[in-house]
């Protein structure tokens, strides 16, 4: 794997050690207050934790990928810049502008998306969703591999979770709102070894090069492959 994405790698590393360490807030806090409904607020930061670490994570890729390919040459697709960035004569102000372009192109995306991460990762290789469940696979028993579209349906749902905590403050509209979607330990730590396991493919994925011919692989063909 290449050195560029070491500081990334480890700061999502100790993010995600965190949402783990947020379970074990609840463990503890179970022992003290047992069935405290409030007790599960640990849960939900540490699902929120997670899966914004990787959403993070997967913009932190984004922008230094972009900012090594302009810098040595290496050929992306579907990415554009304004002019008045492309004609700076400075090699280095004009890669580091062309980062800041990229970030904030990007800011308002959510990379939880997999219609969004396909269309990030499309930018830098061929079929994302393939190589990230290959790479996935390697190692595993036939009965443990999983699809891409197994995959994207379970980030999929991850994702939504992660809004409804976020969005709705997880409030059960049934009951006039006063109780809350019921979250478990086993699915949070799902969650979190999941979204783990997809981001550790991230930056392998990211850093394969183009094909030199490029025969114009749509955004929705990458998300079927």
């Amino acid at each position: 794997m290449t050195t560029r994405f070491n500081e990334a790698i480890a700061t999502f590393e100790h993010a995600m050690d965190r949402a783990r360490q947020m379970i074990s807030l609840y463990d503890a806090l179970s022992a003290i207050r047992r069935g405290d409904p409030a007790n599960d607020d640990a849960l939900r930061s540490a699902y929120f934790q997670a899966v914004s670490s990787f959403d993070f994570f997967a913009h932190e890729l984004a922008a230094i990928e972009a900012k090594h390919r302009f810098s040595t040459g290496v050929r992306t697709r579907n990415i554009a810049l304004p002019m008045e960035v492309m004609t700076i004569a400075n090699i280095e102000e004009r890669v580091s502008t062309a980062e800041a372009q990229i970030r904030q192109s990007n800011s308002y995306k959510a990379f939880v998306d997999p219609a969004k991460l396909a269309e990030m990762l499309a930018c830098y290789c061929e079929k994302p969703w393939m190589s990230i469940c290959t790479n996935m696979n390697l190692g595993k028993p036939t009965s443990e591999q999983r699809s891409p579209v197994d995959v994207k349906g379970q980030l999929k749902s991850i994702w939504k979770r992660r809004n409804q905590i976020a969005h709705e403050a997880d409030v059960n509209p049934m009951l006039s709102g006063i109780s809350l979607w019921p979250i478990y330990k086993s699915d949070t730590e799902f969650t979190i070894s999941f979204m783990l396991e997809i981001g550790r493919q991230l930056p392998i994925v990211i850093s394969t090069p183009l094909p030199e011919l490029d025969n114009t692989i749509d955004i929705e063909s990458d998300e079927q492959g």
